[in-house]
């Protein structure tokens, strides 16, 4: 007979397995379900840490000599397109004297700065201004290129200041049209070969490049592009340089004929990137017409896709002045515009843009000189201005010209504190300034400037064996001052401008050189290499991706 039991501690057994796989399976499910229904831990922003970063030498590129006209005639000046040989130089200070600053032309060897500062004369290619750390800080240094040509088809004064290289370099200027040259030039300084790629805009938008817009510069080495051959027929241009695998220094070389009659040569330099807001010191200008054609103008280009609505104002001797027709400006995509500086009283201005979109943008001002023997009517002497960075910073003053600061408090927006801009008036009808002598820009001294908050700017002059002297000059908030050099003493070749720390107003400024000659004034306008662009701090964020050990 069957026992009854047999087989039930197996049967048990079996259960406890059961319950205990279940019991398991419940646990490792109830952590599953735990795991799905806890949320995940947001990832917690990682904050960026703002470093030092260990200063390295100091380079400026500073531009080479004119490009000649290929098709010179020889042999009778009377036909000769350039008559007159270009006066050239490159001057350089250095505001320590450290002994390691120095001019190398291309394929040269180098010039030290002897004293702290140094010229080269007649350079064969562009230079490279370069110094070495001083102190564990970077070196301040500064230089300018200058051309003077009192004849032919390239009569004009060009001159510019030795600017930082860089991978993305803006130019806003110049002209491909029939009768303008284009010249293109830029600059390798570094050891390794760019990749350059060129873009350009004109009146109606992006324009196709005949060559593609990209080739290779070698290492110490410049190119030059002629931009008439490969964008032909662009009443106004604007022209972006990027590169890789080095940085780049680019500038345009613009030129203008009307029939044999001389109509301004000057160097197009870079300006600031697209920004919504633009400043553009420096712009000085004699009195005009409302519809003078030769007024000068301010030119403007939305280099994206979508249209823009922008407003432009002008800070001038008397404070805030409107540009005719551009309180509200209509700015279609990839389109260069110009708006006419017809209508102003003589002075110095610095214009403020606003746009909806970013923009780039420069200006063109222009001063009447008398005709020559062959030519048709009176000649034109332009001068290219270039949007810049507020700051401190210096600037070289170009060999054999006259400068003059042109120092704007530009108040700051948005700000507890900042003085009211006095309400802007039509320019036709602002209180004139004293109307400038040939070659001359109105005196501070003299200038009706509103009463208010002024910003006190520092202005430190170098000589060739160092410091000359120091002023404080106050410069009324929303207003321009003009400041010669020569007010600083004899024999400057450069100026540091310290522009104040803090306060309602940032300080925008340029350099304002001229040549005096029997035909008529040469004139150009230089940016300062400001304390902006130099990199001595940098932040570094920690990586939130979980790595394996």
């Amino acid at each position: 007979m069957t026992d009854p039991t047999v087989g039930r501690p197996r049967r048990t057994g079996r259960a406890a397995r059961l319950l205990s796989g279940a019991l398991v399976l419940g646990l490792t499910g109830g952590v599953v379900a735990i795991a799905v229904a806890a949320p995940p831990t947001e990832a917690r922003p990682v904050p960026a840490a703002t470093v030092d970063v260990a200063p390295t030498a100091t380079t400026l590129v500073c531009p080479g000599p004119l490009q000649l006209p290929d098709d010179t005639l020889s042999g009778d000046s009377a036909f000769d397109r350039v008559p007159v040989a270009p006066v050239e130089r490159v001057t350089a200070f250095d505001t320590v004297a450290s002994a390691t600053a120095s001019l190398t032309v291309l394929g040269a060897d180098p010039v030290a700065l002897a004293d702290g500062a140094g010229s080269v004369a007649s350079p064969g290619a562009a230079t490279v201004l370069r110094a070495e750390p001083v102190d564990g800080e970077p070196a301040r240094v500064a230089g300018a290129t200058s051309s003077v040509v009192t004849d032919g088809d390239l009569r004009g004064l060009s001159a510019a200041s030795c600017a930082r290289p860089s991978a993305d370099v803006w130019l806003v200027g110049g002209s491909t049209e029939l009768e303008s040259t284009a010249d293109l030039v830029v600059v390798n300084p570094g050891a390794t070969p760019a990749d350059v790629t060129v873009e350009v805009w004109g009146p109606s938008g992006p324009v196709d490049l005949a060559n593609g817009g990209t080739f290779l510069v070698a290492p110490g080495a410049e190119r030059v592009l002629s931009l008439p051959g490969v964008a032909a027929e662009q009443r106004r241009i604007a022209v972006r340089v990027t590169a890789a695998g080095g940085q780049v220094s680019a500038y345009l070389q613009d030129s203008l004929l009307d029939g044999f009659t001389p109509r301004g040569t000057d160097l197009v330099t870079a300006g600031t990137g697209p920004a919504t807001t633009q400043v553009v010191p420096g712009i000085t200008v004699v009195a005009t017409e409302v519809d003078a054609a030769d007024a000068g103008a301010l030119r403007l280009l939305v280099p994206g896709d979508e249209d823009a609505t922008a407003s432009v104002r002008l800070l001038g001797p008397d404070g805030d002045v409107a540009l005719p027709g551009a309180q509200e400006l209509e700015l279609p995509a990839g389109e260069v515009t110009d708006v006419s500086l017809g209508g102003l009283a003589a002075g110095s201005y610095t214009a403020v843009v606003e746009s909806s979109r970013a923009v780039v943008a420069g200006a063109m001002i222009a001063r009447e000189a008398k005709a020559g023997e062959l030519d048709a009517g009176a000649r034109l002497e332009r001068a290219w201005v270039a949007a810049a960075a507020p700051g401190s910073g210096l600037v070289a003053v170009p060999a054999g010209a006259t400068g003059t600061l042109v120092l704007t408090a530009v108040p700051r927006t948005g700000e507890a504190g900042t003085a009211p801009v006095p309400t802007p008036t039509s320019g036709a009808t602002a209180a004139p300034s004293p109307e400038p002598t040939e070659g001359q820009v109105p005196d501070p001294d003299e200038a009706q400037v509103p009463q208010g908050p002024t910003a006190t700017v520092t202005l430190r002059a170098y000589g060739e064996a160092g410091v000359l002297g120091e002023r404080e000059v106050d410069v009324p908030v929303g207003s321009t001052l003009p400041y010669p050099v020569r007010d600083l003493g004899s024999g400057v070749v450069g100026v540091e401008v310290l522009a104040p720390d803090g306060g309602p107003a940032d300080l925008a400024w340029a350099l304002h050189s001229s040549v005096a000659q029997a035909s008529g004034v040469l004139v150009s306008v230089l940016s300062p290499v400001t304390d902006a662009e130099a990199v001595t701090r940098a932040q570094v964020r920690e990586g939130s991706r979980v790595g394996l050990d």
